[in-house]
């Protein structure tokens, strides 16, 4: 059977035997006690204490000292309550133990409705969770809610204070002071000592469970039953179980609260004897040992104070420190104190703090995304900013999909005595390869101490050596969906527990990251649109600018052409105007004889006018409607023979001469004799019309590349190479001479050749002659040459 059900059983057993008081506290007596002082309340504390220490008879031990409480706090029902699991259900119930009552008052200890009393039953869940945390409960009937209300009532109780009884650590009761009259407001005073009344129940009933086998020292323990009460003392001050006595400053304990194991993990004897320093972590040593020893020295309190201390399994606590002198006969004898585990309400605070700060990063990014376009001094600064919030050793941004010689870190912030990231390169196609295996795009990688980590490839972990990382956590940046990066923070001093506040900072951290790159992106592609139109409206502006060009040329051309065709038009219209007036002048009304010379000039002047007007309609027609022409089979040496037989009184007239040098061996062309002729014809009158006489042209005729090459070479002036290129264009002239033609010879000589499915063009340079060519389709290409 264990502690707790012995216990259990002896006061169940006598609960039925419960005597009367004796005449001291008779209710006469205590109905005209005056509401409790400080030191009424610490006799009463010190009192209660001693019958329970002192009277071998537990029942009436538990009695008395219910009455002495009773008294001291002028309550007008005491009563303790056990903790039990529930006789049907097994759930946690509680049962009203012992109770003892002022005259007029109703005692309720055999009422069984206070009996396998569930904390559902009237909503007192709460009331159990601050008593198991080591808190009391003050309450007022009237305020409470109506379960509450309503189960205070049935037991004519007014206000009442709930203070718990713990046993080895565990809660085991609580004990109950009732005003069944008045809405008393229990003081702190009253709730502390009363607390510490609780927890001197609770170590008693352990004591008296124990008191065979300890009865030899019962003596030693009354003697040192005056030190217990200053000790009580610095409980009713306090609030916390956790209690301490200091001799001297050498720091050693001499005595520590049972209630340290619960909170520091090890037992009384564990401590006693040792110096605190023992359960101190060394960077609150200094504080502890300043503070304490000015509490020595002056003999008086310091301010409550906290330090860092360590639990038995190696935890980081955060104790809370209140330190009292203890003085005998006007000297400092020690220091007397106690200790409250804060480690829950300072990690709250440090997250508080940590949360503020970090949605501050946030903000200040957020902030500088909306404020700068500066793509890389966002970055910087937030490398900056997490590395000084987590205070690690490195923090990057690498770009994975950045390839090459190039790094691929984009952002760091490193301490000073640790390489830099940038100098990371990749040294194979495995190093690669087991890169882009291991770490998974979507996935948080965190490694809290790479040198125990056993799945890590070899190329891998050499680079965590080679950087000295020895802990990592990786977050994905994802940018439209895609997987551009890592934001990366390396520990490299020692091996780091990364905290989930941590990872989840970094990953809220990589949303604006992403935004800010992604912002960069579309920044660089509207410079890149602006660019682009700039260039397409420098561009529109040449065309158009090259356009108007064009259009004042063709303007001059389309000047020119009405100057030249009016002139070509005018000067056989005006030859035969002046020989009709001649005629008429000399006629004198009778009629003329004119001469057969005189009439073939006429004729030849309206040839002229004809052949001129023809070339234009014929130069538009083909232009709107396109040549008509039959592709025969032709030998260009006799064709061009009899051509320069019919061109012979034009050659005499300008002094040229012709060498034909096309072979009669050459293959036969498909054209349409009629269309080609004028190509001949047009392309050695242009070059007598634009030579002075004494011309000499060649002709010429080869196949080259499955075509026949024709070419009609003078040794004439030449032409700028500038116009060579616009020659066969519609209206344009050449240079050569002074000639006023309207430049549709050669623009028709092109339609023609290449309606023939030929090309034409001009080779030549100023004083160095001209070389027109033109190409023509073979009549059987597939003829063996």
């Amino acid at each position: 059977m264990d502690q707790e059900t012995t216990l259990n059983a002896d006061l169940q057993l006598a609960t039925p035997e419960l005597p009367k008081l004796d005449c001291d506290y008779k209710a006469s007596t205590i109905q005209s006690v005056s509401p409790p002082k400080w030191h009424n309340l610490l006799q009463g504390v010190a009192q209660a204490t001693k019958a329970l220490l002192t009277n071998s008879d537990r029942t009436i031990a538990i009695n008395h000292a219910l009455a002495i409480l009773g008294q001291a706090t002028a309550a007008h029902r005491v009563y303790i309550y056990e903790y039990h699991p529930h006789p049907v259900t097994g759930e946690l119930a509680f049962s009203r133990r012992f109770e003892w009552v002022q005259s007029g008052i109703i005692p309720q200890h055999h009422n069984p409705v206070l009996q396998n009393l569930s904390h559902s039953e009237f909503d007192l869940q709460e009331w159990h969770q601050r008593l198991t945390a080591g808190y009391s409960v003050c309450a007022i009937a009237r305020t409470l809610s109506q379960p509450q209300k309503q189960f205070l009532e049935s037991l004519q109780v007014q206000s009442m204070l709930l203070v718990p009884i713990p046993v080895d650590n565990k809660i085991w009761g609580f004990i109950g002071f009732s005003d069944c009259h008045s809405d008393k407001q229990w003081s702190q005073d009253e709730e502390a000592a009363l607390i510490a009344m609780g927890a001197a129940v609770g170590s008693i009933m352990v004591y008296r469970r124990m008191s065979d086998v300890l009865y030899s020292e019962r003596q030693q323990a009354q003697k040192q039953l005056a030190e217990s009460e200053e000790r009580f003392r610095l409980m009713v001050e306090g609030s916390e179980q956790v209690f301490f006595y200091i001799h001297d400053n050498a720091h050693v304990f001499e005595y520590v609260s049972p209630s340290v194991q619960a909170v520091l993990g090890y037992t009384p004897e564990e401590l006693v004897g040792n110096v605190y320093h023992l359960i101190m972590h060394e960077s609150s040593q200094a504080l502890a040992d300043e503070l304490t020893d000015r509490a020595l020295l002056t003999g008086k309190r310091v301010d409550t104070f906290a330090i860092s201390a360590l639990h038995k399994d190696g935890r980081l606590l955060v104790l809370e420190i209140a330190e009292t002198p203890v003085i005998r006969n006007g000297q400092v004898v020690g220091i007397q104190g106690f200790a409250r585990d804060i480690t829950d309400r300072h990690q709250a605070l440090e997250q508080l703090k940590a949360i503020a700060k970090r949605d501050r990063l946030l903000r200040g990014m957020g902030e500088r995304i909306r404020t700068s376009l500066n793509l890389q001094i966002i970055l910087d600064t937030t490398v900056a900013e997490v590395r000084e919030f987590l205070q690690a050793d490195r923090v990057y941004i690498v770009n994975t999909n950045i390839r090459g010689s190039e790094s691929a870190v984009i952002a760091e912030s490193v301490a000073a005595n640790y390489r830099s990231i940038r100098e990371w390169t990749l040294t194979s196609k495995i190093h690669e390869e087991a890169l882009h295996s291991y770490f998974n795009p979507r996935v948080i990688y965190v490694v809290n101490d790479t040198s125990i980590k056993a799945d890590l490839p070899a190329v891998i972990a050499q680079d965590f050596i080679n950087f000295q990382m020895r802990s990592v956590v990786g977050v994905p940046i994802m940018v439209e969906d895609q997987f551009y990066g890592l934001l990366v923070v390396n520990q490299c001093a020692k091996p780091r527990e990364w905290q989930h506040f941590e990872i989840d900072l970094l990953e809220e951290l990589s949303t604006p990251v992403a935004i800010a790159i992604q912002q960069a992106k579309l920044y660089q592609e509207l410079q890149r649109f602006n660019a682009e139109l700039e260039q397409q409206v420098e561009k529109r502006t040449q065309e158009l600018r090259q356009k108007y060009t064009e259009l004042e040329e063709l303007q001059n051309i389309k000047d020119e052409f009405l100057h030249a065709f009016s002139h070509d038009l005018r000067t056989p219209i005006m030859g035969i105007l002046l020989v009709m007036k001649n005629f008429h002048s000399l006629s004198n009304g009778e009629p003329v004889i004119i001469s057969t010379p005189i009439l073939e000039r006429v004729i030849q002047s309206s040839e002229r006018q004809l052949k001129l007007i023809e070339s234009l309609l014929e130069a538009h027609s083909s232009n709107v409607k396109g040549l008509t022409i039959q592709q025969l089979p032709l030998a260009l040496h006799s064709f061009t023979q009899a051509i320069v037989k019919d061109l012979e009184p034009l050659l005499f007239k300008h002094q040229a001469t012709i060498t034909n040098q096309i072979a009669v061996s050459v293959p036969l062309v498909a054209a349409d004799s009629l269309h080609l002729r004028r190509v001949f014809e047009n392309l050695i009158t242009n070059a007598l019309n634009h030579n002075p006489p004494g011309l000499h042209l060649i002709l010429n005729a080869i196949v080259d590349n499955g075509m026949m090459q024709c070419t009609i070479a003078d040794n004439g002036v030449g032409i700028d190479p500038d116009v060579c290129e616009r020659l066969f264009d519609r209206y344009i002239k050449g240079n050569r001479s002074q000639s006023t033609g309207i430049g549709l010879g050669l623009y028709l000589c092109r339609q023609i050749i290449s309606t023939h499915g030929g090309q034409i063009g001009v080779i030549s340079q100023p004083d160095a002659g001209a070389k027109f060519w033109f190409t023509l389709p073979l009549a059987n290409p597939f003829l063996d040459l």
